[in-house]
């Protein structure tokens, strides 16, 4: 896709129209998911970097890469240069001298990414840091409404649960509101953002009212490892608090879809039967995942950016 960005690491790097080119490639390759890439010079390198854990994520992302016949390198940063005290650029630049064309990179480091949008060392895309973005799981988020039919414009997305702490939520905080989506977050005090006049965004703590509104119901995990401390979170009430079960969803008037992105705790913020429920789009998410990272791989690789990676020393030459 031209002009798509060589850094994606985050959803204010896409335009709408980009966006919508994603979805309508993503859409083709699910037709035929084994769609292998012609590049003129050679196959495409791809590596993935992941230095938080990572299942559904780094797998997908996995499949994606040999699904496309491009070589796949899963560069393990324990065993690194980094652990020598190597700078992340001058890794990524020694991978692209090695003739890797993209990295897919999930950091514990929020906006570790960024520094890289002007002078890429190689095409990255953000595979989650820290608590800002994880693009590409909204993107596929998007994606899987789209392929169930369900409709964002005009309706109320509910998403519940550790708000403040989720890089997912806030990347479908930008996001919905491009397809006419209004945004509501539900959960305890601690866990949600202020409210500011820029915000696009409602609050609320009652968890009837989030039911009553919601159109679409995201739910989300309590994520401990980010938390400094719980004082004031009952975890062992948590559920019967903020969490969300198979009885609550049947009293409703409406048939309300259930989104995850993963992993879930059961008995936290969704119980066993709504899991395995009718209302439960989890493992639709999971499945129309590798669709989506096919197409933002294939967009990024032939976006015909030439800027990429260091200029060959040429001064011994002269």
């Amino acid at each position: 896709m031209e002009n798509f960005p060589s850094v994606l690491e985050s959803i204010s790097d896409l335009t709408k129209r980009q966006i919508d080119g994603l979805m309508e490639l993503s859409q083709q390759i699910k037709l035929r998911p084994w769609h292998p890439i012609s590049f003129p010079n050679k196959k495409p390198i791809i590596a993935t970097s992941f230095l938080e854990n990572s299942t559904r994520t780094k797998h997908s992302f996995e499949i994606a890469i040999h699904k496309m016949g491009c070589t796949y390198i899963d560069f393990i940063a324990e065993t690194s240069s980094l652990k020598k005290g190597e700078s992340l650029e001058q890794t990524l630049l020694t991978l692209f001298g090695q003739g890797v064309d993209l990295c897919i990179i999930r950091s514990a480091v929020s906006h570790e990414l960024a520094q890289f949008k002007e002078n890429p060392p190689l095409k990255i895309i953000n595979g989650g840091d820290g608590t800002h973005q994880h693009p590409t799981q909204a993107l596929l988020d998007l994606f899987t409404l789209k392929e169930m039919g369900i409709k964002l414009k005009g309706k109320t997305f509910c998403i519940a649960g550790d708000n403040i702490h989720s890089r997912v939520g806030h990347s479908l905080i930008d996001l919905l509101p491009m397809y006419g989506a209004k945004v509501l977050l539900f959960g305890p005090e601690e866990f949600l953002p202020p409210v500011t006049e820029e915000s696009n965004f409602e609050i609320t703590h009652s968890r009837s009212e989030a039911l009553e509104k919601a159109d679409i119901l995201y739910l989300l995990r309590v994520q401990k490892e980010r938390h400094s401390h719980l004082e004031s979170i009952d975890m062992d009430n948590y559920h019967r608090e903020y969490g969300f079960n198979l009885e609550m969803i049947e009293s409703l008037q409406k048939k309300l879809p259930i989104l995850h992105p993963g992993p879930a705790n059961i008995g936290v913020e969704i119980s066993d039967d709504l899991i395995h429920s009718q209302y439960y789009l989890g493992h639709e998410q999971v499945r129309h995942s590798t669709f989506l990272r096919m197409a933002i791989i294939q967009s990024i690789l032939q976006n015909g950016d030439k800027s990429i990676g260091f200029k060959e020393n040429t001064f011994f030459n002269n």
